[in-house]
């Protein structure tokens, strides 16, 4: 491709990696927001009061860690659909655990933005977020081969004859 072709499909490529770019800083940040106020995720996990006290401190972990892996994930074309997919669910489930519980205005989404008060805004930012992740799931195919494409294809003796074979 020349570089003027390049330079005109700069504008569609760019669109279409809008939404995997904007999960990635919202994932990124809030990782890092939650390691830098982890307490008062870990507060915010208890504010829930969904599980035992003795999982909070874990749960906080392992949220943590998957936003980095998302993060990390959709930065990648093998982990991207996988990442979507998890974004998806983490987002998902954030939502599904808000509206069931609904803990007095606490969230724990974004301390630094928002000082730890959730409300049916965050709902529907959670929603847009889930809609970007299903819209980058379904852009980016899997780098797995099709199973009805063949890996390697030689040309049979049939298709390379060029006249100078005999057949029996």
């Amino acid at each position: 491709m020349t570089s003027t072709a390049r330079l005109r499909t700069l504008p569609a490529s760019l669109l279409r990696e809008f939404p995997r770019l904007i999960l990635i800083a919202l994932f990124t940040f809030a990782a890092i927001d939650k390691l830098l106020h982890f307490n008062g995720f870990v507060a915010a996990i208890q504010a829930y009061k969904v599980l035992p006290a003795s999982l909070e401190h874990p749960a906080a972990i392992f949220f943590l860690m998957a936003e980095f892996a998302i993060a990390f994930g959709l930065l990648t074309k093998r982990w991207r659909r996988p990442a979507s997919l998890s974004a998806i669910l983490l987002l998902g489930t954030f939502t599904i655990v808000y509206l069931a519980v609904r803990p007095a205005g606490v969230c724990g989404c974004w301390f630094t933005l928002t000082l730890n008060s959730g409300g049916y805004f965050h709902i529907l930012q959670n929603l847009v977020f889930i809609a970007l992740a299903i819209l980058t799931w379904m852009d980016h195919k899997s780098p797995t081969p099709d199973a009805a494409t063949p890996l390697y294809t030689h040309p049979s003796t049939a298709d390379s004859d060029d006249g100078r074979l005999k057949h029996a």
